[in-house]
């Protein structure tokens, strides 16, 4: 239906400035030769249909860049539709198929028209949404997330990470974790596996956090590409909202936000993943469990920088061959509640300001 459609708005747009400077052009050379002194009326017309063929002239006439012309200057689009049925409601009624008031209607209870806005608001986005050169790719790969109107003042918050699960060594840390009451945040590498998926459930149940970190942790694929990456990450995040129904919205890039591969793409991937509603963290404490640390090496490491931060986000790992992390977590959670800083553990939430690099 072409009335009330995202492609008649457009076009209504369009021809409102195009009649306006028209009815202007008119109004000018009417007055003046209607009265001579009238000069001042006839400057602030001619003011305003210099300016507003500037503006469509330098739009080359495209609604997009006439609408963000419109934006910059404070001038909402439908002041344009009012001015051009006050102006001239013969042409609006010809364009739009919309009539004006009947003769027993009185002319003070009728006012015009607005523009008509489609249900699925796509008009407001083609306003306020960005473009992207990748908007085609996996339409539905959004969050729900809305950034808060401020962020919690977590002063003295430990949040504990874990990249890489599920893996053998999930059952153990979750044992753990419940032991102590310790919440904690997953950036989960899944995999098509009933085990795998049922650690997503169990995770989210026992009051975790979940967030996609990869599916194939393979770097020279994952940042070969925005595509690649955003593939990648996909496949990640349909199998956690597919098990769970639950949408993650926190993500964490393979090797941190800033690594030897995703230089090329990086700042790409942050604008559209941002453009798409998600949001990454990366790390101000690290275990050093992927360097192969032993215990007294992510013990002592840990309690030191974490005493040496406002609030920490320790990294962790989750994954086969990680043995060292389990034999020290609970070591590492027992010193940290003892600590007489009185630390609050927590999961990211949507009020916690992110670290990243």
């Amino acid at each position: 239906m072409y009335l009330g459609s995202v492609r008649f708005f457009k076009h209504l747009i369009v021809t409102v400035v195009i009649l306006i400077i028209a009815g202007l052009s008119s109004a000018v050379v009417m007055l003046a030769f209607s009265n001579h002194d009238k000069s001042e009326e006839i400057e602030r017309l001619q003011f305003d249909k210099n300016t507003l063929q500037a503006l469509y002239n330098h739009s080359g006439g495209e609604i997009n860049e006439i609408l963000k012309i419109l934006d910059a200057l404070g001038i909402d689009p439908r002041d344009l539709v009012n001015t051009m049925y006050e102006t001239n409601p013969a042409a609006f009624d010809d364009i739009t198929g919309i009539s004006g008031p009947s003769d027993t209607q009185a002319a003070d209870e009728f006012s015009a028209p607005p523009i008509p806005v489609p249900n699925d608001i796509e008009s407001e986005e083609i306003i306020k949404k960005p473009e992207s050169p990748y908007a085609e790719l996996y339409p539905h790969l959004y969050s729900d997330y809305t950034p808060p109107p401020s962020y919690i003042d977590d002063t003295g918050y430990i949040y504990l990470t874990f990249d890489d699960g599920p893996s053998v060594y999930t059952t153990d840390i979750l044992r753990y974790l419940n032991k102590h009451s310790v919440p904690a945040t997953f950036f989960v590498m899944p995999d098509d596996t009933e085990n795998s998926k049922n650690f997503l459930n169990t995770m989210l149940d026992a009051g975790h956090e979940i967030g996609v970190h990869c599916m194939s942790h393979v770097y020279t694929d994952i940042y070969a590409s925005v595509e690649a990456y955003l593939e990648d990450f996909n496949q990640a995040f349909n199998l956690v909202y597919e098990q769970t129904g639950y949408k993650p919205y926190l993500f964490r890039f393979p090797g941190g936000s800033k690594n030897d591969y995703n230089g090329a793409v990086r700042d790409d991937i942050i604008a559209e993943m941002t453009r798409r509603g998600f949001v990454y963290y990366d790390w101000n404490v690290d275990s050093r469990d992927a360097m192969d640390a032993n215990w007294t090496q992510m013990y002592n490491t840990v309690l030191s920088e974490v005493a040496n931060v406002p609030r920490a986000v320790i990294l962790f790992h989750d994954r086969p061959g990680g043995y060292n992390t389990v034999t020290v977590i609970e070591d590492i959670i027992k010193a940290l509640l003892d600590d007489p800083a009185g630390y609050t553990f927590s999961t990211i939430t949507r009020e916690t300001n992110p670290i990243q690099f």
